[in-house]
């Protein structure tokens, strides 16, 4: 943890925002958590990506799901709001209504469901985590379920997926030439990398629209070229994703994120084995 972790923390209390934190959890002590609940925090997001040390270990190191653990149930002991957040791959996707079982024993909030964003360390281990598109299908049937059984407890990416899949069977389906609205990439968030720089999402890492070292986030916010851009919407056409035409899975690939077709939507095809949910597209590949 930061050594200003609190100044930092001080600092935002004094504006009018909505503070969360999200974390491991590994290293919120009893001391840490209590000291912790005497700020204005909303909610505390932890990730979590299996209900035993043998699923969730591998993922985050050994000996992490003990500490992610405690560190939950010291939050909850004091109090917080504690949503457990899991990335769901081909390693955890069996494991997921365990995951909600124990979600519901510690006491959280809720438990949310995230497809995998492919940057950082997942970009260097995708291999191990990309999902078959029969396994995908299978994973949206299990969420069908769970969500039957625990309602409102979940949330997140998966869920709005399985939305979105049912509006494409009752034909509500998608054809080039596609328009992408903004999403909340620089209109209401934006993320601040460690080394300064400032993107306007997580999702698009590696784009940047400034660093804090140069320049304020004032101007960045406001003045940035490539955020103004994101605000706008875009349009893909057949001529950028020629592979995708009469694909009736468009708007799963393309659709509800500005940033993931940001660079060359085309680039999305070229990782096919990562995005496509077309079983005819990946078995001819």
């Amino acid at each position: 943890m930061r050594d200003d972790f609190f100044t930092i923390l001080e600092a935002l209390c004094n504006l009018k925002i909505r503070i969360t934190l999200n974390t491991n959890g590994t290293l919120i002590t009893k001391e840490l958590a209590k000291r912790l609940a005497d700020y204005p925090i909303k909610s505390y997001t932890v990730s979590l990506d299996g209900a035993s040390a043998d699923v969730h270990d591998p993922f985050r190191g050994q000996g992490s799901f003990d500490k992610t653990l405690a560190g939950i149930q010291n939050l909850i002991t004091e109090k917080c709001n504690v949503l457990i957040s899991t990335t769901v791959t081909q390693c955890n996707y069996r494991d997921l209504e365990n995951i909600v079982l124990l979600g519901k024993k510690l006491g959280a909030t809720g438990v949310r469901f995230n497809e995998v964003v492919y940057v950082g360390n997942a970009a260097c281990f995708n291999k191990k985590l990309v999902m078959t598109p029969q396994e995908k299908f299978g994973l949206l049937d299990k969420i069908k379920e769970l969500r039957n059984k625990f309602g409102g407890f979940l949330s997140g990416s998966i869920i709005q997926i399985a939305d979105i899949m049912d509006e494409i069977k009752n034909n509500c389906k998608e054809e080039l030439p596609l328009r992408i609205n903004s999403c909340g990439a620089a209109t209401v968030k934006c993320t601040i990398r460690p080394d300064g720089w400032v993107t306007p999402c997580d999702v698009i890492w590696d784009i940047t629209a400034g660093n804090l070292r140069e320049t304020s986030l004032y101007e960045i916010w406001h003045n940035s070229p490539l955020f103004q851009e994101l605000r706008e919407p875009v349009e893909i056409k057949e001529k950028d994703i020629p592979e995708c035409k009469g694909c009736e899975y468009l708007r799963l690939c393309y659709k509800g994120h500005r940033c993931r077709p940001y660079y060359n939507p085309g680039k999305l095809f070229e990782h096919k084995e990562l995005y496509c949910w077309n079983d005819k597209v990946m078995r001819s590949a």
